[in-house]
């Protein structure tokens, strides 16, 4: 059913407004831009880093903030200004990469808006773009306080997860990443206070917008906390089962424009 008087869609990125191909769906890129025109607030929440997450906005035609880094970081814009920026301390941080490091466990850190990858067997260590940069070893990476460590290997997913919530559960949080079947894709880890519902509250907050005006779009149970906090909150079709059941209503998924089917059915039809 359509539903009057959302002003703000906070739409997740990787699994849901873009496909395999990390591309953005056509449709709902299309509908976005087009809702954004007519006064709706656009705001994507995902775990990737301001410098992706600002170039899928510029495509959009969208000026509004950014939840990135599972809410440690929110920009005011896809240029900012900041208006947050969680951290993990590094001590901690290094902690976890010297266990990664004594496992040969390969891991993707970011810093200060640049994203380090532990070398891979045959690949060349020193800069792959301007935000992306390879270095020998994961302690290499620690050149600051880190806002996200990805992780993607099984036993680097146990044993990473196994010591944040033993040790340093006050001060950083890991994230399961699930695959549709509910199983273990990855692993992020992100500061404690960093979650996307805080970060959409923060935002709604900062624009004005009752929680109630809020539809939230997302595929993952890091999309859980922004499902809490919206009025709506929908989960793609390729969402694992945990997710659906969470969630007001599932649409199709990603790559059937899951996105676009949510914004007709609960935006278009009373626009």
């Amino acid at each position: 059913m359509a539903v009057r008087g959302i002003s703000l869609i906070a739409v997740d990125l990787d699994g849901t407004l873009l496909t395999g191909q990390h591309e953005l769906a056509a449709q709902g890129a299309e509908l976005l831009s087009h809702v954004a025109r007519k006064g709706v607030r656009v705001v994507p929440a995902t775990a990737r880093n301001p410098g992706s997450t600002s170039r899928f906005c510029r495509q959009l035609g969208v000026q509004d903030p950014m939840i990135c880094a599972n809410g440690a970081l929110v920009w005011g814009s896809p240029d900012g200004p900041p208006w947050s920026n969680w951290v993990i301390p590094r001590d901690v941080a290094m902690e976890l990469a010297c266990l990664a490091d004594a496992n040969d466990w390969q891991l993707a850190v970011s810093v200060d808006g640049m994203t380090y990858w532990r070398q891979r067997p045959g690949e060349l260590v020193g800069p792959r773009s301007p935000t992306l940069t390879v270095v020998p070893t994961n302690s290499d990476m620690l050149v600051g306080d880190p806002v996200r460590i990805l992780a993607h290997q099984p036993e680097a997913i146990a044993g990473l997860r196994a010591l944040c919530e033993q040790r340093f559960s006050q001060v950083c949080r890991a994230e399961m990443f699930l695959d549709p079947a509910g199983l273990p894709s990855s692993l992020g880890i992100f500061p404690a206070q960093a979650d996307k519902g805080s970060a959409l509250l923060l935002v709604l907050e900062r624009l004005g917008i009752d929680p109630q005006q809020a539809l939230a779009i997302g595929d993952n149970l890091v999309d859980l906390p922004m499902f809490a906090v919206a009025r709506l909150g929908i989960a793609m079709g390729n969402a694992p089962d945990v997710v659906k059941q969470q969630a007001t209503a599932v649409a199709p998924g990603n790559e059937e424009e899951g996105v676009a089917w949510a914004i007709r059915t609960y935006l278009l039809r009373v626009m």
